[in-house]
């Protein structure tokens, strides 16, 4: 038999072997990723533009999946209502719907602090008042935005506790009845459930 083919039959061989030896090692078990599912309480500061400020009560559900151990996105959705805004009998209120990436600054495994940019949309309907004094009622759907940080603490595998502080950026008429900018200031706790397992 020829040398070369000696050689190639021996290296044939030993990467056979090498390959069984290493398929009859441990498994090493991937790590899925972890979903979360979260329903919760808001109250939100809403800066009315010509107003002033409206309290209005209301809730978030979000959505939310790890990327790695540091980065996640999150869906967020969330109604806030007043029921007499500004002694007028009317209601007011904002629905949002958010979307982006959230930065875990700490990650432990009981807690974690994180930091969140979300952005899409609202949807605000209420009353303002004209510089004559006339009521005027209507409503604005246009972009929205929110930066916020929140403390996620685990009950269990599987249950968690998260309280959030959001600065939310939507946008309302003035007295001008021209869309205007709006800040608001939404603090909120939300009941967390973890589809999978945190490592």
């Amino acid at each position: 038999m020829k040398p070369t083919l000696k050689l190639w039959l021996l290296l044939l061989v030993t990467l056979g072997l090498a390959s069984q030896g290493r398929a009859q090692g441990p498994v090493i078990a991937g790590v899925a990723p972890v979903f979360e599912g979260g329903i919760g309480y808001s109250y939100t500061q809403s800066t009315v533009p010509s107003q002033g400020t409206l309290a209005m009560k209301g809730m978030l559900v979000s959505a939310s999946g790890d990327l790695n151990s540091h980065f996640g996105l999150k869906l967020q959705v969330g109604y806030a209502r007043s029921f007499d805004a500004f002694q007028t009998g009317r209601t007011a209120d904002i629905l949002t719907y958010l979307g982006g990436p959230v930065f875990y600054a700490v990650r432990r495994q009981k807690f974690d602090i994180h930091v969140q940019v979300l952005a899409g949309g609202a949807r605000e309907t209420g009353v303002n008042f004209e510089n004559d004094g006339t009521l005027v009622r209507g409503y604005v759907n246009h972009l929205a935005w929110a930066g916020g940080v929140g403390f996620q603490y685990r009950i269990s595998t599987a249950f968690s506790l998260r309280p959030e502080v959001e600065y939310l950026r939507t946008s309302f008429f003035n007295s001008n009845v021209a869309i205007q900018g709006q800040t608001n200031l939404q603090p909120s706790l939300s009941f967390v459930y973890t589809f999978g397992r945190r490592e």
